[in-house]
């Protein structure tokens, strides 16, 4: 019961900042549920559907907002990426997958903290479809094995600069989209304990609702500067934590 309690509060507080920052829910949930005593399996699979539901709330809320074109080719791109890690999945190490996805978190985030993106000059060329492309590509590959599939897309919006309400958009599209197929593929596995993660579901999905619809109504106060900077030190901090317990094997 304890470990249910915790785990709910961790869901809630998660949901509260993946609200805020359009992302932020796996990144924080998936170290702190490992660290709890969670089991990966567990952790992706609850990861996925509650960020599934509470992004579907929010891809309805801002669907003007979407850039149609840069999200198709994220949940494109994805596909690929769901498929190999479907098949890496099953043949390498939960911590090594951890430390990967927190690694190459880390790495990136304080790159571009460090060097903020250049301004896009006015009349510029419509960007390539690639690069959205290959950050889904990562996103699927790191969603269904870790479910740290935000990084990818965060630090590619983040690099375009997109605006508050757009970055949440397009990140809510590709969430659900991801979010879904992983779980379709998980299923088709058979590598899903149903009963045991739909009694977690059903005790931290109205926590993680109410979590994300407060932080979502925050986010749009929160000013751009900030913003960004929030965003990819959420990546940093949480890439960071998913690797020193990787490593450690706390």
């Amino acid at each position: 019961m304890l470990l249910l309690v915790v785990g709910a509060v961790v869901v809630c507080a998660a949901a509260v900042l993946g609200g805020i920052t359009g992302f932020g829910f796996a990144l924080v949930c998936t170290p702190l549920l490992l660290l709890a005593g969670f089991p990966l399996a567990e952790v992706v699979v609850v990861n996925l559907t509650i960020g599934l539901v509470t992004r579907l709330v929010v891809a309805v809320k801002f669907r003007d907002a979407v850039d149609r074109r840069r999200a198709t080719a994220l949940v494109v791109g994805c596909v690929p990426g769901l498929l190999l890690g479907a098949a890496t999945r099953t043949v390498v190490d939960g911590p090594v997958l951890e430390m990967t996805a927190g690694g190459v978190a880390v790495l990136v985030a304080g790159y571009l903290l460090l060097r903020p993106p250049a301004s896009r000059p006015a009349g510029a060329a419509p960007r390539s479809r690639l690069p959205a492309g290959g950050a889904g590509m990562l996103g699927g590959f790191l969603g269904i094995t870790t479910s740290l599939n935000g990084p990818p897309p965060v630090i590619l919006l983040s690099r375009q600069q997109a605006v508050p309400r757009q970055f949440v958009a397009d990140l809510a599209v590709y969430f659900v989209a991801c979010n879904a197929l992983a779980l379709l593929l998980i299923g088709l596995t058979g590598d899903l304990a149903a009963d045991r993660v739909g009694w977690l579901l059903a005790c931290w999905l109205p926590g993680a609702l109410i979590g994300n619809a407060l932080g979502t109504a925050l986010g749009g106060r929160v000013p751009a500067a900030l913003f960004g900077r929030l965003t990819l030190g959420l990546v940093l901090v949480t890439g960071a934590t998913t690797v020193i317990r990787a490593v450690t094997g706390g």
